[in-house]
Formats: structure tokens, sequence, C-alpha cells
């Protein structure tokens, strides 16, 4: 028998969702066994008066979002023209964000960046001619490295930020590349306007999109159930428009992506079980923008992902605050840090992120049929 289409969302969405909550006590355990657990003396947010119960949490939950996703939609729903590419930026942003999370625990810290003065100096009077030569040819790439750490990036135990940007953009342009090349998209939707052809215009906004939308969820992901129940309205509000456009690959994936997201949250409501890392908060804010550009609706992503823009915003503007002024403007950032200072309960900060969320979804989706 034939299914319909609502029916085989349905069941993507329902095998997503059992999988997870099968997966996840594994998972946990095995996390546990193996020390993949939080460090209150490598994470800053245990100044924060009762985070320290935190201590011991497993913080790569987020594999079981990346083995449930990917599996399900490489064995029911491969299809190179939708789902293959989504899904391999997925997992190379796992890759990413897993030795993030692994070096962040079990590394050892970087080693302080130079100053440019310093290898300066070392260029005009180092003894040895092959290092001063080496110094001169990776000037460029310190002058890279030294701009993250004025931003406030300073070296830690994991992969540094100017090392995700770069892996970042190399993803940016892989999705640029399948939206522009081979699915032919040169145009922006706009409600009440239609469709307006930049050209090749949209491949530095795919980039540029890509690279924000990793780093605004992997930023939202400090409060347990914050980022995750996030997403579920964010990839509801796609979903519900891939319905609205007939997009049977498209819905059939965000469905897998919201069902192993349900499941996860379950086990990650405060006190969490687990938690999601790196591993997945960063190639789901990628997915998630995927989906956006190949439903023709990435105008609507700003509302849609509305929280992820306020919390990374929090961060630019604590930082731009921070160089101008010489102080800080919030207590702490992003955003849930500043009112946890302020004495505001997760459950509170969440329940207001997750009721913001759900007014910015039923906004996108009225905009999305005009």
């Amino acid at each position: 028998m034939q299914l319909s289409f609502s029916d085989s969302v349905f069941i993507f969405f329902s095998s997503a969702l059992l999988l997870t909550i099968l997966g996840s006590p594994f998972l946990i355990r095995l996390l546990k066994k193996f020390g993949v657990v939080r460090k209150d003396e490598r994470d800053f947010s245990f100044l924060i008066e009762g985070r320290l119960m935190k201590k011991g949490t497993p913080i790569m939950g987020g594999m079981i979002l990346v083995v449930v996703i990917t599996a399900l939609t490489m064995l029911f729903n491969w299809h190179r023209a939708t789902t293959y590419v989504p899904i391999g930026v997925f997992l190379l942003s796992a890759l990413l964000g897993g030795a993030d999370d692994l070096l962040n625990i079990f590394a050892r810290s970087s080693r302080p960046v130079r100053t440019l003065g310093r290898i300066g100096l070392l260029i005009r009077k180092h003894k040895e001619l092959k290092m001063r030569v080496w110094y001169v040819i990776t000037f460029p790439w310190q002058c890279y490295k030294r701009f993250f750490y004025l931003l406030g990036s300073h070296p830690g135990h994991g992969i540094q930020a100017h090392e995700k940007i770069l892996v970042q953009f190399l993803i940016g342009i892989i999705i640029a590349w399948w939206l522009s090349f081979k699915l032919g998209w040169t145009s922006l939707w706009l409600p009440w306007i239609g469709l307006i052809d930049v050209g090749l215009f949209i491949i530095p906004i795919i980039i540029f999109l890509v690279m924000f939308m990793a780093n605004a969820v992997n930023i939202t992901d400090g409060i347990d159930g914050l980022s995750a129940g996030t997403l579920l309205f964010a990839f509801g509000s796609y979903l519900f428009i891939a319905i609205q456009q007939g997009s049977r690959d498209l819905a059939f994936l965000i469905a897998t992506i919201m069902g192993a997201l349900l499941g996860y949250l379950l086990f990650n409501i405060k006190p969490a079980k687990y938690q999601m890392g790196d591993v997945a908060s960063l190639g789901l804010g990628i997915i998630l923008t995927a989906i956006a550009f190949a439903l023709d609706r990435v105008v609507l992503l700003p509302l849609i992902g509305g929280i992820f823009f306020i919390e990374i915003a929090s961060v630019m503007v604590q930082t731009t605050w921070r160089v101008l002024f010489g102080r800080r403007l919030f207590a702490m950032a992003p955003l849930h840090h500043h009112f946890e200072m302020k004495g505001w309960d997760e459950a509170r900060i969440v329940m207001y992120a997750w009721t913001l969320a759900g007014i910015f979804s039923a906004i996108a989706i009225w905009l999305s049929s005009h």
C-alpha cells in the first residue's frame, strides 16, 4: 500500500524519536565510561552560582542526533538533488565539533598567540635565516590568528576559533556550490514581492549565513533544553513550509531531525542527563541554513531562528563594547548567561526562549504564504 505524504512524514518523525530514546541511555553510559564529561576547570560558565552541579554531565550527547539523522536519511531518504549534501556537511561539521569537544576535555592548553610585534622582532633578529624566512611566510596567518585573539578568542584546549572559521568557510562553499551550480538557485524570495535574482551574489550570502548560524546555534547550547527546544520550533516552521510546497524529501529530512531532537530533549531538560556539545550544535545550525535556502525561505531565517540571532548578537555587542569602552555591557555573554548572573532560574530562561521562538515561528509561517 502506498503511504500518503503525511503518513511518511510521521513515520520518519516517530522512527527518529524512538531510536533516539532507545539509544540515549547506552550513549550516556558510554560517555561516562570514557570520561567525556564536563569539567569545571575548563568551563568559565561555572563562575555562575549553581552551575557546579553540572560537573560530570556527559557533553557529547549530540552524537545520538548525528547517528540517527544520518542513518535514517541514508537508508530511506537518500537523494542526490536534495539530501546528500545537507547530510554530508552535517557529518563534516560533526567531525569538527566532535574533535573540539574531545580536545576541550583531554588536550592540554594551546600555546599563547604571539604578538605581531614579537613576530616582527623574530623576523629581524632570529639567528637562523630559515626561521626568519618562515616567520615572513607565515606572517599573514599570524595576523589572522591575532585578529581572533583581539576579538576575545583566547587560546584554550579545543580547536581554536580561527581554525573553526576556516572549516565552516569550506562547508559554506560546498553548500553554495550545491545550491548555486547543482540546483541553479540564484534568487531570493521576499514576502509580497516574490523572487529577486541576485546572481552570483547568492554565494557570499550562503557562506556568511552558514558560518553565522553554525556559531549562533553553538553559542545558544549553554542551558539545559535551550538549543534543542528552540531548534524544534525552527525546524517545525520549515517542516510546515516544506509540506506546503510539496517538497517530500526535505520534509522527510526535517521530520527526521525533529524526531531525533524531541527524543534528545527528553534527556536534556533540566537536570540534563547529557548535553549536546559541538558535535551536533555546529551541524544543526548549518543544516537548518541549508534547508532554509533549499526551500527558498532563507529570508525568514532571522525570524525563525530569532533566538539564535539574539544570542550571537549579544556576544558581538559584548565584544564590541569591551573593545570600545573597556568594560562589559552584559554581566556575561551570551545573553542566557547574563540572565543567570542576574539570578534567573534556567527553566525560566528556557521557557521565555521557547515562547519567543513559538511566536517567531508563527509569524514566519504566516509570512511564508504571502
